[in-house]
């Protein structure tokens, strides 16, 4: 949830969301420069993405936390609220399909997706760190004076205490993942790489900090932005078995990454929804492990499927050696 706007003028929050929109587009330039993808479609993509992303945003944030707001004309005040960011996804992933379908599937759809994913690392990592002029974003209290500094906690001064400071965790999350897919992308060279990376290891890693928000939000007692993340991981895991089954046919033995990843999301499950039954902390740990296991798991087949898919370099026809049958000829000619 981010508030760009202030009765003043522009927050500082909202300089940084315009610097992670910025360096998103700069990016995606030089991503499709670097692969030789067109730049027209980009160029044609880029202004209602920003629009329908920022519009998504809010209307996901209006639609979740509709109690917030006493009139209905509050909800499109953008100094009140704040904004979310899986409604902005949403937004520019519909946006990029729209494009597609318009322009009659002319550039590929997975290339579109890969230029968005490979640069929104960048994006979230430099708008998260904007919270810390708008504060949100933010765990549990911090009892500890040890660990009461930055980054590890900053100061609240709605409540006067140090909190975990989350924001900080995904940021540097999201920096790692972007060196993650430009690493994976150079050795597969396969469209692909960065949507399955960034939607894998992102939302498994928004899934785990999300449990260690306390300013999340809800629909009923489950955390909406939890679940959508979750959601997508399980999504892409059961595609790409299903996809690697097709091309290798079953095998016994992936039932074993189906038994981890199960066992993984259901121990997470109980894991969050009897948080508050034990040890917080233990519980938030577990989550943690279990959300990191989901993502190896998940990984793990994907590089599987690519593995069996790879094309195997043609192998060249070795000519026939005529050195022997020259020389033969060169004797004969001289014997004559």
């Amino acid at each position: 949830m981010m508030q760009l706007l202030k009765s003043g003028g522009l927050s500082l929050h909202g300089v940084f969301i315009a610097l992670a929109v910025i360096s998103m587009i700069l990016y995606a330039v030089y991503y499709t420069s670097k692969n030789r993808y067109d730049n027209n479609a980009l160029m044609y993509i880029i202004p209602p993405s920003i629009f329908f992303g920022f519009f998504g945003a809010r209307l996901m944030y209006v639609t979740v936390c509709d109690q917030l707001y006493v009139e209905a004309a509050d909800k499109w005040r953008l100094t009140d609220g704040g904004y979310a960011l899986f409604g902005a996804a949403a937004g520019v992933i519909l946006t990029v399909i729209a494009f597609w379908l318009i322009t009659g599937r002319r550039v590929k759809l997975l290339t579109l997706l890969d230029t968005v994913c490979a640069a929104a690392p960048l994006g979230i990592a430099m708008g998260r760190l904007g919270s810390i002029f708008s504060q949100d974003c933010l765990g549990e209290a911090v009892e500890s004076e040890q660990l009461s500094f930055f980054p590890v906690a900053i100061f609240n001064d709605f409540d006067q205490s140090y909190h975990l400071a989350v924001f900080f965790y995904e940021s540097v999350a999201c920096v790692i993942l972007f060196f993650i897919i430009m690493n994976a992308e150079k050795r597969t060279k396969r469209a692909g790489t960065a949507s399955f990376l960034f939607a894998v290891v992102y939302c498994g890693v928004r899934a785990a900090f999300e449990s260690m928000r306390t300013d999340s939000m809800y629909i009923g007692f489950v955390r909406i932005n939890q679940v959508l993340a979750i959601l997508t991981v399980i999504g892409v895991f059961v595609y790409i078995s299903v996809r690697l089954c097709r091309v290798t046919g079953f095998k016994p033995a992936y039932l074993i990454p189906y038994a981890i990843f199960t066992a993984s999301f259901v121990t997470a499950f109980f894991s969050e929804f009897y948080m508050y039954s034990g040890s917080k902390v233990l519980n938030t740990v577990k989550i943690i492990i279990c959300c990191l296991i989901m993502m190896a798991t998940a990984i793990y087949t994907g590089a599987l499927y690519v593995n069996r898919t790879k094309k195997k370099p043609e192998k060249k026809k070795r000519l026939p050696d005529k050195t022997q049958t020259f020389k033969k000829a060169e004797i004969a000619d001289k014997a004559k």
